[in-house]
């Protein structure tokens, strides 16, 4: 069932009677169905509030301005040398203190993180077993925290900074096209949720098990893209923060070749 309109949208993100649709429990073999598992992405009660605070707890050491900082400086280089697309798992890895060279593996799970989309388990496997190992190679929820931020925020973000770049004219501040962007041409789409028990969105009653599509670009509501209700993101500021470094080195680079 898809849900497109903006108050139904939030209503639903806002009601307890609709979670994170389930995925099943494994403690091993390390691989994606593990990450899955362990993160509070596709967890809900007190096991996602416990992991969601490890996470929470691992954002609140980044300093977003630092981030933008960081993610400027890298994004220049990368735009002399090549794809800036790694730019913010780069930058986000180092910040929370891991190796570089981490962005191919966290792409590919990331491709295959949601567990109903087609993708290429074995290779996604193989990624989260490499960034297990970046971590320490402790198979732990703290390391499952560390690579579900690499995950959930490197990618999207990137995306958010391509879209951000191709619309930017230079005549709006970084933080409004960011806002426009996030408006326009948002890196996610939509989102899943569940009716655990027997639940109504609006005057329509949903039988238990029933999965929602939640259309996140609904009214051009900026703020979905980082959810809303019960389960809000909480990296939005240092997402936004690295997106802005990015854009601030692709402007910077458009200026030096406008001379």
């Amino acid at each position: 069932m898809e849900i497109a309109a903006h108050d139904e949208v939030c209503a639903v993100l806002a009601d307890p009677a609709f979670i994170v649709p389930p995925v099943p429990l494994v403690d091993s073999p390390v691989g994606i169905a593990w990450l899955r598992a362990h993160v509070s992405r596709f967890s809900s009660g007190a096991e996602h509030d416990r992991r969601r605070a490890l996470a929470v707890a691992a954002l609140e050491r980044l300093d977003p301005a630092e981030l933008r900082r960081a993610a400027r400086e890298r994004a220049a280089t990368a735009l002399r040398d090549g794809s800036v697309a790694s730019v913010p798992v780069e930058t986000l890895a180092a910040a929370i203190g891991l190796p570089p060279g981490l962005a191919a593996d966290v792409a590919t799970a990331a491709a295959a993180y949601q567990p109903h989309v087609e993708a290429d388990i074995d290779a996604a496997d193989a990624a989260v077993a490499r960034l297990v190992d970046a971590c320490g190679g402790i198979p732990d929820e703290a390391t499952a925290v560390h690579i579900s931020l690499l995950v959930q925020a490197g990618p999207a973000t990137a995306a958010l900074a391509a879209s951000a770049q191709r619309r930017d004219d230079l005549s709006a501040s970084v933080e409004e096209v960011l806002t426009d962007t996030l408006r326009h041409d948002p890196p996610l789409p939509s989102t899943r949720r569940v009716a655990a028990g027997r639940a109504h969105i609006g005057a329509t009653a949903l039988e238990a098990g029933t999965v929602v599509a939640l259309d996140l670009t609904a009214d051009h509501d900026p703020t979905l893209q980082f959810g809303s209700g019960l389960r809000p993101c909480p990296g939005r500021e240092q997402a936004l923060a690295i997106a802005a470094g990015a854009i601030e080195a692709a402007r910077a680079a458009r200026h030096a070749s406008i001379g």
